[in-house]
């Protein structure tokens, strides 16, 4: 039974991260395509801003995502 929740955690997870990481890439193009930042700092800066929502959103996302896969599979 661990081991089954802990795979299912595991697959929210990934799925969390690969969610995460195209928000994130669509966010950083969006700004990118409307010239927000006009100097490198700025651009690291949202870069920098990109990565930390990605590393503080990731693990809760992930128990939503194992909610939804072990309803799916009951």
């Amino acid at each position: 039974m661990v081991v089954e929740i802990f795979s299912l955690y595991v697959q929210g997870l990934l799925l969390a991260i690969l969610t995460v990481i195209i928000a994130g890439g669509f966010w950083l193009a969006w700004r990118a395509s409307k010239k927000l930042d006009k100097t490198v700092k700025e651009r690291q800066a949202s870069l920098y801003e990109a990565m930390m929502m990605a590393v503080m959103t990731a693990p809760i996302l992930s128990f939503a995502y194992m909610a939804i896969l072990l309803m799916l599979k009951s």
